[in-house]
């Protein structure tokens, strides 16, 4: 497997969400309502009850190995946010990168609009990050992940659910000193890739996540359950999943093949004396309905088929002093991980399993802004595939 250099997710919708509704509060609140002033009521349609927030974050990557070294195109994140009223948000993310030629690629990342109901009730509609372990949901932000790359068969690669176009409801509540939360989704279901290729490259059995439209009448449904145990919030633990019935296109001899996946994942920290220590960790697992395929060989045509299951695993901890004479010192965060990503054994595109080793040290120029310096070993089968040398720059604005 290659290392995946997509960094830039959304934040959490309910987050960013919180910041707006803070700002316009607190603007409300120093408005002194006089002969000329007009004061907006909850929801009005009149001028002056909008908001807007333009955020979003720029990064560029170095890469050295034993074969060469190359700067990786620049890539920006911009992420317009807008309060419509009080109840109604608009969250949308444009992804520029640059390309090989000079030319810059546009990719929509989110457009995603949010009703908010009541505290602990929001309903949102339109294309959104699934919520799908802390890589691509709570850490998928890049000023967060402290890694410059992500864990192999967990970032964009992988076998369980990125994006989503459809709707869902989501919010938290106190459930005594402990805090629960909930997003649950209905959207376009996973897509079967097949093709009659004979290379080892061939993504046949693999689901796409890509697709905008659905293939057939079936959708997906899928979410996240969590808890933060203890009242400080220093643990959380989610659990999720997700089912399709109907992946192959309509009328095709696949139409039927089923795809569920589901997965669990924890975040810790803790702050001794000297030094904030950070754990965390994630299992997912995708198992599709077994079917007969058919590739084209020099041979002519022939019939194979394979369990199709797989799982992805990883764990890693950070370390970062807080307390220092040294300003430098206190700006540095150490971090190490292992991931492993096991595809289906028998699969034009598994195999044995992948396995990752990253080292980091990170300077935080500022608690959104830093410098990654990475070092990256990954086998594949037993067999060293990439060894290299990573260096991020990221800024967060």
């Amino acid at each position: 497997m290659k290392p995946i250099y997509k960094h830039f997710r959304r934040m959490p919708a309910l987050c960013l969400l919180l910041v707006l509704s803070v700002s316009v509060n607190a603007q409300d609140s120093t408005a002194v309502a006089d002969a000329t002033t007009t004061v907006q009521e909850p929801n009005s349609p009149k001028p002056g009850s909008q908001s807007f927030l333009l955020t979003g974050e720029a990064s560029s990557l170095f890469l050295a190995s034993k074969d060469g070294n190359t700067f990786v195109p620049l890539t920006l994140m911009l992420m317009p946010l807008a309060k419509i009223n009080d109840r109604l948000f608009l969250e949308s993310g444009l992804k520029m990168e640059m390309q090989d030629d000079g030319s810059f690629g546009f990719g929509l990342e989110v457009l995603n609009l949010h009703y908010r109901v009541n505290p602990w009730l929001t309903i949102h509609a339109g294309k959104f990050a699934a919520p799908w372990g802390n890589v691509l949901d709570m850490f998928g932000e890049g000023f967060v992940s402290r890694f410059p790359i992500g864990p192999i068969g967990l970032s964009d690669d992988g076998m369980a659910p990125t994006d989503q176009v459809g709707f869902g409801v989501q919010g938290g509540f106190q459930a005594g000193k402990s805090k629960m939360l909930y997003d649950f989704y209905l959207a376009n279901g996973p897509q079967l890739v097949v093709s009659t290729d004979g290379t080892s490259d061939n993504m046949t059995g693999h689901m796409s996540y890509d697709a905008l439209s659905d293939n057939n009448k079936n959708k997906a449904i899928g979410g996240k359950i969590g808890i933060l145990p203890f009242s400080n919030s220093t643990l959380q633990i989610d659990a999720f999943g997700q089912y399709a019935g109907k992946t192959g296109d309509a009328g095709s001899p696949y139409e039927n093949v089923s795809s569920s996946s589901y997965g669990a994942d924890f975040n810790y920290y803790k702050n001794f004396n000297n030094a904030m220590l950070r754990l965390r960790g994630q299992y997912e697992e995708t198992n599709t309905s077994n079917a007969t395929y058919q590739f084209i060989d020099t041979s002519g045509p022939k019939n194979y088929t394979f369990n199709n299951k797989g799982n992805s695993w990883y764990l890693e901890g950070t370390v970062r002093p807080t307390i220092s004479s040294m300003n430098f010192l206190h700006d540095l965060e150490l971090g190490a991980r292992y991931a492993q990503y096991d595809p289906p054994k028998n699969a034009l595109w598994g195999g044995e399993p992948s396995k990752q080793f990253t080292l980091d040290l990170t300077y935080w120029f500022t608690w959104s802004s830093q410098i990654n310096l990475g070092y990256n070993i990954e086998t594949d089968a037993g067999t060293k595939q990439y060894n290299e040398f990573v260096i991020r720059t990221l800024y967060k604005f």
